[in-house]
This record gives structure tokens, sequence and C-alpha cells, in this order.
């Protein structure tokens, strides 16, 4: 049995587009983030995106953050940003999520300022794949 040209484009544009698929379905499952901070002005910190599920990103973010910290913040299928004051001894910090990255960065700005701090500055920022 032969085969034309065209079927055989036709064929292989198919297995194209079921690969593309899975490798989408793929990425929403990885659509899960946390943030872990300790309660010194978070100097330290954990962070954690593209995760399968909210509990595999909270316990990334833990482990990256080390002893005396704990989760603060869960997102998922969004941008989020974590913001803290860099005055010195403060301890103001904040953290938001947005559709975009650039909102998400600028909510958590705002939110440190709105607790006092002066020279909020942000720290880490990301985007789950959605």
């Amino acid at each position: 049995m032969k085969r034309s040209m065209k079927q055989i484009v036709k064929v292989a544009a198919m297995f194209a587009m079921v690969v593309m698929l899975i490798g989408l379905g793929s990425n929403a499952a990885h659509a899960s983030g946390a943030l872990a901070i300790n309660g010194n002005q978070g100097q330290q910190y954990g962070w954690a995106v593209n995760y399968r599920s909210l509990g595999d990103a909270s316990r990334e973010a833990l482990m990256q953050c080390g002893s005396g910290c704990s989760v603060v913040f869960e997102f998922h299928g969004t941008c989020a940003a974590y913001a803290a004051d860099q005055s010195a001894g403060s301890t103001a910090y904040g953290w938001a999520y947005d559709r975009t990255a650039v909102q998400a960065q600028l909510a958590a700005i705002s939110y440190c300022e709105s607790r006092g701090g002066t020279s909020c500055m942000v720290r880490v920022w990301g985007c789950d794949n959605n």
C-alpha cells in the first residue's frame, strides 16, 4: 500500500499536534508556587514556582528557606512577588499575586510600604505556567 506525500504530511502533523498537547498538559500540571520566610525581615526566604501541587511548592520553599521559616503565601497559575524593606532594622515586607509579573511586583512593593516600609524592593518574583 503506497501512501501519498499528502497523507504522510497529514499523519506527521497530527502526531506533532498530539505531542504538543501532551507538552501543554504537563506545563499546566506545574502551576503552583509558594513563599516561605523567617521572622527577621524575611532575610531568609524560599521561593518555589511551577510545582505540581501547592504542597510540593510549600515543601520546596521551606527547604530553601531553612530552619525558623514558615510558608506565608501559596499561589496557583498566576504571577507572584515578594518585597522587603531594605532600611536597617525594618521588619516590613509584603507579597502579592496578579496576572502579570509587573503588576505582582508593584503590588508586593505597595503591600510592603503599607506595613511601614520606606525602601521596599522586590527580592524575588515569578510566574507559574498556566
